[in-house]
């Protein structure tokens, strides 16, 4: 999944692969290759304060394309990002 990264006034594009998660955490991005890797990290070298994280711009971007709740796992220790569904906002939708 490409994703755009507007860092720093400049744009960076990453690919993406998505990927079931374990435990609480639902989904993994991760950086497709090595060049999307270092795309990536220019990105977060260029990112200036108040920008959003690239974790917060990946989980918007993954909501887009699945129209449902995604919110980023904060706590994600392992490669590349955690996200989680928004378990409460989907179960209030089909009240």
């Amino acid at each position: 999944m490409k994703i755009d990264i507007k860092s720093g006034g400049k744009k960076f594009t990453v690919n993406f692969t998505i990927t079931p998660g374990r435990g609480d955490i639902d989904l993994v991005a991760m950086a497709k290759s090595s060049k999307d890797l270092d795309i990536l990290h220019d990105a977060i070298d260029n990112r200036n304060a108040g920008e959003d994280l690239p974790g917060i711009i990946i989980a918007k971007a993954v909501e887009k394309k699945l129209k449902l709740p995604i919110e980023p796992a904060y706590g994600y220790t392992g490669a590349g990002f955690g996200l989680k569904f928004d378990k409460y906002s989907i179960a209030k939708s089909l009240k």
